[in-house]
């Protein structure tokens, strides 16, 4: 897969829209840029193929919500990322919902505006045709599908932090995105075994007062009470498992259920599920 693409960007500012363009050119991809989301479309049906959206959310015309449910009506596999200065968990839910690929905060930089593109010819090129990777239930659980590669973790992780942006203080921030990335990363390397042709499922439930997160994987699972406590003797524990070729282990299991106010998993273990509190 080449890492050069056409990009259709759909930004009402012209100061932002003009950086965006120059960054992506500059990167060597041909970039399509718009005003808004009406013109966006009309590039879209008339110039598509495009590999990767950018679309800002405010926009005259057609907002980015819009765009985003007319872009997979028409090309579902698509990856739309969005830009945007409001953090309201809602918008941010229902985006989500929609299959947005990512969210970029403005203000952003340039490396993570192209670290965000790359993460998505990614995804496009892994997506089978036809298929949805976020499904929710009537329980309130939004669900992630995805191949068991840290790419889809990141993609994650960064939901439930533009979820919570404005409910937790910088340090809550940081615990959770631990927890997250440790449970996923247990997920992918010990459920799954670094089996890409496994997947892992990323769930998160908006409360009022928390956020749920669960973590699945396709493994057989273990029993999370046979894990030591690495803190008892971690300089051993480490030297141990670097013996066999492992990295650090229980340490994740350890962390998270300090940082994070509940921590629980299904009989066979491969079913994490995590509470922070707001």
């Amino acid at each position: 897969m080449t890492e050069i693409a056409r990009i259709l960007v759909a930004e009402d500012d012209p100061r932002i829209r003009t950086v965006i363009e120059r960054f992506l050119q500059a990167a060597g991809h041909d970039v399509t840029a718009c005003p808004d989301g009406a013109a966006a479309l009309a590039a879209f049906d008339a110039q598509g193929p495009f590999d990767v959206v950018l679309t800002d959310v405010n926009m005259p015309e057609m907002d980015g919500d819009a765009l985003l449910q007319a872009l997979k009506a028409r090309a579902p596999a698509v990856p739309v990322i969005v830009l945007t200065a409001r953090s309201e968990p809602e918008l941010i839910t229902e985006l989500f919902k929609r299959d947005a690929f990512r969210f970029l905060n403005k203000p952003f930089g340039r490396d993570d505006l192209l670290a965000a593109v790359r993460a998505a010819l990614h995804d496009a090129a892994d997506r089978a045709p036809g298929e949805r990777a976020i499904v929710h239930d009537e329980d309130g659980w939004i669900e992630l599908t995805a191949p068991n590669r840290q790419e889809y973790l990141d993609r994650f992780q960064a939901f439930c932090e533009a979820i919570i942006a404005s409910r937790l203080d910088d340090k809550a921030k940081s615990e959770l995105k631990i927890a997250v990335q440790e449970l996923g990363q247990n997920a992918i390397e010990w459920g799954n075994r670094l089996d890409t042709n496994r997947e892992i499922r990323l769930s998160y439930r908006l409360h009022p007062d928390r956020i749920a997160i669960r973590i699945a994987d396709e493994g057989p699972g273990f029993d999370p009470g046979t894990v030591p406590d690495p803190t008892v003797d971690p300089i051993k524990m480490i030297e141990a498992r670097e013996a066999k070729g492992k990295r650090p282990g229980g340490f994740g299991i350890h962390l998270a259920r300090r940082v994070m106010d509940t921590v629980s998993f299904n009989e066979t273990g491969n079913v994490v599920t995590m509470e922070k509190r707001f």
